[in-house]
């Protein structure tokens, strides 16, 4: 009943044979009683004590045989039962040295285990902190100068000796602010790992630049991270489209399968417009931070020229994101 396996019924039935032959020859050479206490060594050294006995049992019988037949004197016998009991002695005595090493060995993962999660409590607590300063100071902030741009809207439209440059650039600016609530919104959902689907956010983005967007594939929640630095990469290549091909056609493809997520933002060739300030402006270090960003979580960005235009690539393997529940969910 404490043998589960074939081999180990095996190694039980080899360890019989070793003590029985073993014990059977301590008639012809006293010497062979080591072959039984071995192999009670070996039992007890991986079965209980009553596997043990077993076959020190079986071992000793077979001696006292054999020595009865060769008419060996009795003090053989002593002698074999002394190898029998030596190596059950020994052989539990290491048993029990394993077990007391497996269970420190429990211990210390449970250790840290606790470890890890306290410290995976630690750093969720101030990720909420971060997210309700963010939504108490910048959400906020933006709210109100939402409402102050929406008041000097209406000043503006009711005043018919408004030129129409100051209206163009009073609509940039309320949709700049309101972008930047829904950032600062986006922002507190992804520390509270709150995400929202990072198709239905890459959408938004597509129609606010003015780009195609399309997804195909089957989509599976992502961490908010996750979610997070796909979303940045769109973001970058978007912005690099208006600084640096204005007016040019963009687009945008998200890309699922069982094993990766694929992004793809392309846009035409540039045209012949002047350089504005916007393409003038940054340290040329976005598309190295969305690179190092997903790098972190196991992705990579490749950007380049296209034959009639520039891609920015993205994919991250799925293994790499998704917890055991929700990869055993994509796969399905």
């Amino acid at each position: 009943m404490y043998l589960r396996s074939r081999l180990e019924r095996a190694s039980v039935v080899a360890l019989f044979a070793m003590a029985v032959t073993g014990g059977a020859l301590v008639g012809f050479t006293p010497v062979a009683m080591v072959f039984p206490g071995l192999a009670v060594l070996s039992a007890a050294s991986q079965w209980r004590v009553a596997v043990a006995a077993l076959v020190g049992a079986a071992g000793w019988l077979a001696m006292a045989v054999g020595v009865l037949v060769e008419g060996r004197p009795a003090g053989v016998l002593l002698g074999g039962l002394a190898a029998v009991l030596g190596g059950a002695v020994v052989g539990i005595t290491r048993r029990q040295a394993v077990e007391r090493t497996e269970q420190l060995a429990r211990m210390e993962v449970e250790v840290a285990r606790t470890e890890v999660e306290r410290a995976r409590a630690e750093l969720l607590g101030e990720r909420n902190h971060l997210a309700r300063e963010i939504h108490d100071v910048l959400a906020h902030t933006l709210a109100a100068l939402s409402l102050q741009l929406e008041a000097f809207s209406t000043v503006v439209e009711a005043d018919p000796d408004t030129s129409s440059a100051v209206r163009e650039q009073l609509e940039r600016t309320r949709m700049l602010v309101h972008e930047g609530l829904d950032e600062a919104r986006g922002a507190v959902r992804a520390l509270r790992d709150e995400p929202a689907p990072l198709g239905d956010q890459l959408t938004k983005l597509s129609a606010q630049q003015n780009a195609a967007f399309s997804e195909s594939g089957a989509p599976v929640p992502l961490p908010a991270p996750a979610v997070l630095g796909l979303y940045r990469v769109a973001q970058e290549a978007l912005t690099n489209v208006m600084k640096h091909a204005p007016g040019a056609r963009a687009s945008v493809a998200l890309t699922w399968s069982p094993e990766v997520v694929s992004l793809s933002v392309e846009n035409d060739a540039p045209g012949v417009a002047a350089p504005t300030v916007l393409g003038r402006s940054g340290g040329g270090q976005g598309l190295r931070g969305i690179a190092e960003r997903l790098e972190l979580l196991g992705g990579e960005v490749e950007s380049g020229p296209t034959a009639s235009g520039w891609r920015v690539s993205a994919s991250m393997p799925l293994g790499g994101v998704l917890a055991p529940a929700e990869r055993a969910e994509a796969a399905s």
